[in-house]
C-alpha cells in the first residue's frame, strides 16, 4: 500500500460518517454508500468499520469500491481503472491517500466486481485522536475511481537484463571471403536473452560507405512479425577477429531497436584496404570472423 497526503478532496465520492463510536459498538459489519458515478460506470463503497473478517481484515478499517452497473455490459466485459482512497485529517486539514503499492491498475469483471484494502488502516490507530482522523466522533472516506482509455492500457514495463557471459556472445566465420559475390550476408540465427539476432555483413561497404569501409550490424530476426510498437534495447560490442598478431578490432554502441530500425552497426567499421593488408591479419587462409557480444539487454512487457 503507497500512502500519501493532499490538500484538495477526491474527485468522485466522499462518505461523511457522524457518530462513528455508535457504528462500531454496534459492531455493525458492513456500511454500504449510495451509487456514485465515475468514468462511465456506476460504483459503491463498502466500508467494515470493525474490519472484514472473510479476508482477516479484524482490528482495521476495511475499505472497498464496487462496480455497481455490470448488468447491462456485454459478455466477457472488463473495465480498467486507477483506484485511490481517501481518509480525512481533520488536524491538518488534508486528506491522506491509499493507492497499489506497485501502482498496478485493478481491472473489474464478472469474477472481480470489488478491490479494496482489507487492512487500510488499524482501528486502534484510527479512533486515536491524534491521528486526526476523527472529529467529535466524525469522519470523511472518500474514493476516485479513473477509468484508463485503450491506449493507456497498452503500458508498458522495462526489463533490464545482462546476459550471461557464457551466453552473450556469437561468432560468425566468413569462409573464402576474397570469392564472396553478394552485397549483403546474413549470419545464422542466434538466441542471446528471449530475442533472437543475426549478424548483417556488407563485403563491400553499405550505402556512402560502398567501396570504402567494411560494414557490419546486428540485427532482430523476423522483425516483421512482431507486435506494433514493440522495442529491444541493446548495448553491444562488434568485432573484427584479428587471426595473427595483435589485438582485435571492436566497436561498441547502444540503440532501441524497432519497427523503423530492426539493424543497427557500422557503415564504416573498417577501411577496406586496412581489411585486406595481409599484415594485420584479419583474413588468414581467406577467413573473415565477425563476433558480437551483447552486454545489456532491455525488453518491454505489458504490465496491465
Amino acid at each position: 500500500m503507497f500512502i500519501s497526503k493532499r490538500k484538495h478532496e477526491p474527485a468522485h465520492y466522499m462518505l461523511n460518517i457522524e457518530s462513528f463510536s455508535i457504528l462500531s459498538e454496534a459492531k455493525t459489519s458492513k456500511i454500504e454508500s449510495d451509487v456514485f458515478e465515475a468514468s462511465g460506470h456506476k460504483w459503491r463503497l463498502d466500508l467494515y468499520p470493525n474490519g472484514n473478517d472473510d479476508e482477516n481484515g479484524a482490528g482495521h478499517i476495511s475499505l472497498y469500491v464496487v462496480i455497481c452497473d455490470t448488468e447491462s455490459c456485454s459478455k466477457g466485459w472488463e473495465v480498467c481503472v486507477d483506484v485511490c482512497f481517501f481518509v480525512y485529517d481533520h488536524i491538518h486539514q488534508n486528506y491522506v491517500t491509499f493507492q497499489d503499492v506497485n501502482g498496478r491498475r485493478t481491472r473489474f469483471h464478472e469474477t472481480n466486481m470489488t478491490w479494496g484494502f482489507d487492512k487500510l488502516i488499524p482501528l486502534e490507530s484510527f479512533v486515536e485522536s491524534k491521528n486526526g482522523y476523527l472529529l467529535n466522533d466524525s469522519c470523511v472516506f472518500g474514493v476516485e475511481v479513473f477509468a484508463v482509455s485503450e491506449f493507456t492500457k497498452m503500458d508498458r514495463c522495462l526489463l533490464m537484463t545482462k546476459p550471461p557471459i557464457t551466453m552473450n556472445t556469437h561468432t560468425w566465420t566468413i569462409n573464402y571471403f576474397s570469392g564472396v559475390k553478394e552485397n549483403i550476408l546474413y549470419s545464422e540465427v542466434f538466441k542471446v536473452g528471449k530475442v533472437k539476432w543475426k549478424l548483417i555483413l556488407y563485403p563491400k561497404g553499405n550505402k556512402s560507405a560502398e567501396g570504402i569501409h567494411l560494414s557490419i550490424y546486428l540485427g532482430v530476426h523476423e522483425a516483421a512479425s512482431f507486435p506494433d510498437g514493440w522495442k529491444i534495447y541493446a548495448k553491444f560490442k562488434l568485432r573484427l577477429k584479428k587471426q595473427g598478431i595483435g589485438s582485435d578490432i571492436e566497436k561498441e554502441i547502444e540503440n532501441w531497436f524497432c519497427n523503423s530500425a530492426d539493424d543497427w552497426g557500422f557503415g564504416s567499421f573498417l577501411l577496406l584496404s586496412e581489411l585486406n593488408d595481409s599484415e594485420n591479419g584479419f583474413l588468414l587462409n581467406d577467413n573473415l570472423t565477425v563476433e558480437v557480444e551483447i552486454s545489456v539487454m532491455g525488453t518491454l512487457k505489458y504490465f496491465v
